[in-house]
């Protein structure tokens, strides 16, 4: 979400408009993942197919991602499958294809939404998971009281991009004042 945030805040030109930031926004998400799989720092993620319609495998389940409406996708090939989805399932109550959907918030006030939908063979949603910004709190179910621990202070800092070319260079004219 943060390559999503970063290349939505410097597209505020009078130039840009939702078709060239959602553009911009899809291909930097595609290259952070086509990276991220390759500098292999993570063991369970494979990079399966590096086209336009990028699939990742996380442990041996093929994923790829879209910004759309997670009940009623509408984007075209949603459901298309590429040679790296799995063609075939056991049965109809298991998916075949994973999507990871973001869902972009209506009003400045909300926040966009992340899903991963798994759907069977006939376009049916099975499953589904929503990443949720904050986490539960857990609490004890019997009596007993954990003994106490010191925990170091959090460090805290301000956020800066991961990446420079997020931030554009100021073009250049041509032209040379002497």
């Amino acid at each position: 979400m943060d390559v999503r945030y970063n290349a939505l805040a410097v597209l505020q030109s009078e130039y840009d408009n939702n078709y060239t930031r959602e553009c911009t926004v899809f291909g930097r998400q595609r290259e952070m993942l086509i990276r991220l799989a390759l500098r292999k720092e993570h063991p369970w993620l494979e990079l399966k197919h590096s086209g336009m319609d990028v699939t990742f495998c996380i442990g041996s389940v093929p994923c790829r991602f879209f910004t759309d409406d997670p009940n009623h996708p509408q984007k075209h090939g949603f459901f298309r499958r590429n040679q790296v989805d799995q063609l075939f399932a056991p049965e109809d109550t298991e998916p075949v294809v994973w999507r990871f959907v973001i869902e972009r918030a209506m009003t400045d006030d909300d926040e966009d939404q992340v899903y991963l939908i798994g759907y069977n063979v006939f376009e049916e949603k099975i499953c589904e998971w929503r990443h949720q910004p904050t986490a539960g709190a857990l609490h004890s179910v019997d009596s007993t009281t954990p003994p106490v621990v010191d925990l170091p202070d959090a460090e805290i800092s301000v956020r800066v991009p991961d990446d420079e070319s997020d931030i554009e260079p100021a073009s250049e004219t041509g032209t040379e004042s002497t």
